[in-house]
């Protein structure tokens, strides 16, 4: 009562008063509430996208990338069969059809599920994802459907790789293979694709880019640059290698782009903005 007199006799208002002194006093609104509440709201987000995959004694997890049914997924998720079964977050089921296993030994499968107005997920850029950024999973596990995990970017391996993956330690159990790893916009820097049982939260993911590179119907749902040059010539964006012709699709951002290659000894470079350009050919 001492401390609110004299507020009032210098002139602060009793609102006014009590935030100045609470500031005075380091006491601020409660941090946690805040992230509470946006990992909540992620969540709300993915799960609509997310699918369960079965197919005889085998379950996996699965995501729309596409208003109409087309979806993403793990090729040991759908092993060798050309139907599975999937129940989605509203109860709804569909047999849905396996449109094609990646190759190069890349652990990823395309499905089609005949069903319209599904709500897909953005595959974002890999270029600004780092270790310790964060990353979370929605994905099931026996007994655990639709099971929301966090975590964060442990390693990120080259992708010059047979399989180019990065490390998280979100915690995952069988059965999230094939869930999506998205970062704190809610998009899918990743694919779930294993993780290694004798070590705890050791577990992995295949990169999104490489996702899109492998199907080129994916190239369609995404935020891309697809560039076309000769077969075989390494082709170069900001400076960094990112594959080679005939085709190259990359999951980028809105930005200023530089895109290079060496053909028959001449340097063709391209300055692109996305997302006014999406297209470039380098010939």
């Amino acid at each position: 009562k001492l401390l609110a007199a004299i507020l009032f006799i210098v002139g602060f208002s009793a609102p006014a008063a009590a935030q100045t002194v609470a500031g005075g006093l380091g006491i601020a609104a409660d941090p946690l509430a805040a992230i509470e509440a946006r990992q909540q709201a992620l969540f709300e987000k993915i799960a609509p996208s997310v699918i369960y995959i079965s197919h005889g004694k085998s379950l996996g997890s699965g995501f729309f990338v596409s208003n109409d049914g087309l979806a993403l997924t793990n090729a040991h998720v759908v092993g060798k069969a050309q139907e599975v079964d999937v129940v989605l977050r509203d109860g709804r089921h569909a047999k849905a059809r396996v449109l094609a296993l990646a190759g190069d030994n890349i652990d990823l499968a395309l499905i089609q599920v005949p069903l319209k107005s599904t709500v897909p997920l953005s595959l974002a850029g890999f270029s600004n994802l780092r270790i310790g950024s964060w990353v979370a999973s929605v994905g099931h596990s026996a007994g655990g459907i639709w099971t929301y995990t966090t975590g964060m970017v442990s390693n990120i391996y080259p992708s010059e790789m047979d399989e180019p993956v990065f490390q998280t330690q979100i915690p995952i159990n069988p059965g999230a293979s094939g869930g999506p790893v998205f970062n704190r916009h809610g998009q899918v820097v990743g694919v779930v694709t294993s993780g290694v049982t004798t070590a705890n939260n050791i577990n992995f993911a295949i990169r999104s880019d490489t996702a899109v590179r492998m199907f080129e119907k994916l190239s369609a749902h995404c935020d891309c640059l697809t560039i076309t040059a000769p077969a075989g010539v390494p082709v170069f964006v900001n400076n960094q290698m990112i594959g080679k012709g005939p085709r190259i699709v990359l999951p980028v951002e809105a930005g200023t782009f530089e895109v290079f290659a060496v053909i028959q000894g001449k340097m063709n470079k391209k300055k692109v903005t996305f997302p006014a350009t999406k297209t470039i050919v380098l010939e």
